[in-house]
């Protein structure tokens, strides 16, 4: 008789499934900290060597410069983990090569630690992150192809839900205490020293827990070949078979439309949770600490939310399932597009105040952005340099507002208090609340005027509220789609078949971030997070023609001629 749950499958089965699942929590420390921290870390160090507006060599922004970095990390495991798939299946090298990419992701993202002493400190953190999510990214796909050797395929839902709960669960412990470390240090000397001490004990976390599942579970069986595989044969076998994999792909027709489903959505998805932080940090004006929190949310959120996914899709099946996942997803991202800044209206929302000095009769400077430095500012043939304490009178208050406001690239806003400028304010060209006059700026701008002001949700609560809505849908999209592509796949080919499963989900992730770039260079970045939105949109329309039953009995026919072969 068929076990009808997890429980009931035999205690050392259970066992490995635990162990399984715990590399989840492992890597998931790179998928939060990492992903709060250093995509906001990277646009600070950016901006602090190229300046507020600057760009690499005319094109790259913070936010698309760090898209450049997900592409060519991604492409390197695209490229690869097909021929190490079919390699696999025939080596008994899974272990070794999941311990190998946990050793590269976990040893990098440490590294990360020393950007400061590095010539250029953003170019030394886009390259031990580029080199982090290639161990993070290949053991991903290493990590994938033991589902199918964990349980029943009727279980399999279960199985991958349960993985994801652990990885958002444990990610998500270790962000709150990061967010705590950060929040008590922020205005500290401390701060810099404590971010970067966050993503070594990501690394130490990572690598620690990873090694309950390689103590644990076991290589899977593999084919038996006549074939002798040596380690200078290795690659050429691994791309003559790959050839003959592509040739055979036409007897699984429903794997292949599964693949062109999976290709769009995947990229949208992968697409948006790799640009969102550095979109909240430069667009939105998002502080680090906001980030932190709201991914914090999303990891808590994500655990009752992806097994909440796998209860209904063993009441209306997988892919049902995994189609309201994906239209909520398509919600969502047409929701983060519409989020905007409040115009600063209270005296306190503004960050450079002036206060009137009845001794003086002149203004005061109260507030400046940075309290540690001069705000300096050029406008009208006149250079200002002004500081806390500083004494302006009434005429030199007011030129201050006209520079605020009309000179080129400035992201602060002036707000005058008392004696006779009261209730004057100025607010820069390139303040986060001025939406400016691009393509797709009339949405967020309509939902501000009828929704944002009318609650009085600034832009931090807004990105929460986002965050806990995401939460909902990305473990059972994930877990979802992984398990699907486990029941329509031969299990004595799922290195292979998870290898090729790994090369779309990666090379579609090196597609999305270059039209990111692309669409941000030629518009901005709410109609490259727009353009995100359409491949989703695409791949859950293609995913109605997945006739799930049948590749399942396709890949029992396949495991049945390999078991007699």
């Amino acid at each position: 008789m068929d076990p009808r749950s997890i429980g009931d499958l035999p205690l050392e089965q259970r066992r490995r499934i635990r162990a399984w699942c715990m590399y989840d929590w492992a890597n998931s420390a790179f998928a939060t900290s990492v992903a709060a921290i250093t995509p906001v870390y990277f646009v600070f160090l950016f901006k602090e060597a190229a300046g507020e507006n600057g760009t690499v060599l005319g094109i790259f922004t913070g936010s698309s410069m760090w898209g450049l970095g997900v592409a060519l990390s991604t492409a390197v495991v695209a490229l690869s983990s097909p021929v190490i798939g079919v390699i696999s299946d025939r080596v008994p090298i899974r272990r070794a090569l999941l311990a190998t990419y946990t050793t590269l992701g976990s040893v990098s993202t440490a590294l990360a630690f020393f950007a400061p002493w590095a010539p250029l400190p953003w170019l030394w953190m886009f390259a031990s992150y580029s080199l982090a999510n290639v161990g993070f990214a290949g053991g991903l796909v290493v990590y994938n192809s033991f589902l199918p050797h964990l349980g029943p395929r009727h279980l399999l839902d279960n199985v991958s839900s349960r993985g994801y709960a652990y990885g958002y669960l444990g990610g998500g412990l270790l962000l709150v205490v990061h967010l705590a470390l950060v929040l008590a240090t922020r205005d500290s000397d401390a701060a810099d020293l404590v971010t970067r001490l966050a993503l070594v004990s990501v690394g130490v976390w990572w690598f620690g827990w990873a090694l309950w599942t390689l103590r644990v579970v076991p290589e899977p069986p593999i084919l038996r070949s006549s074939e002798r595989v040596t380690a200078a044969s290795a690659a050429a076998i691994g791309f003559r078979e790959l050839r003959r994999t592509l040739g055979e792909l036409a007897r699984f027709r429903v794997v292949l439309v599964f693949l062109a489903a999976y290709v769009l959505f995947n990229d949208g998805l992968q697409t948006v949770l790799a640009i969102a932080g550095a979109f909240a940090a430069d667009t939105l004006g998002i502080s680090l600490a906001v980030n932190m929190a709201t991914i914090a949310i999303i990891q808590f959120v994500a655990v009752p939310g992806a097994l909440a996914f796998g209860w209904l899709a063993d009441r209306i099946s997988t892919k049902r399932a995994l189609t309201v996942a994906l239209v909520a997803w398509a919600g969502i991202v047409l929701l983060g597009v519409s989020l905007a800044p409040l115009p600063p209206s209270a005296h306190g929302d503004f960050d450079i105040g002036l206060a009137y000095s009845d001794e003086s009769g002149g203004y005061v400077v109260e507030a400046t952005p940075d309290p540690d430095e001069p705000l300096e500012l050029r406008w009208g043939g006149t250079s200002w340099r002004v500081e806390q304490g500083d004494r302006l009178r009434p005429s030199g208050a007011s030129a201050l507002a006209a520079a605020v406001r009309g000179a080129d690239g400035v992201e602060h806003a002036l707000a005058i208090r008392g004696g006779p400028l009261d209730g004057e304010s100025a607010v820069g060209r390139r303040h986060p609340s001025e939406l400016g006059a691009g393509p797709l700026d009339w949405w967020p701008s309509l939902v501000r005027e009828h929704v944002w002001q009318p609650l009085g949700l600034g832009v931090g609560p807004q990105w929460l509220l986002l965050g806990t809505l995401v939460g909902w849908v990305i473990g059972g999209s994930q877990a979802l789609a992984r398990s699907l592509f486990a029941q329509i796949t031969p299990h004595r080919r799922s290195g292979e078949f998870f290898s090729f499963f790994g090369f779309i989900g990666r090379a579609s992730s090196v597609f999305g971030p270059m039209v990111y770039i692309a669409a941000t260079a030629l518009f901005d970045t709410r109609v490259a997070v727009s353009s995100i939105l359409v491949i989703i949109v695409a791949g859950t329309v293609v995913l109605r023609w997945v006739d799930v039953a049948e590749g399942a009995r396709v890949a029992a026919v396949e495991d049945a001629r390999l078991d007699t072969g």
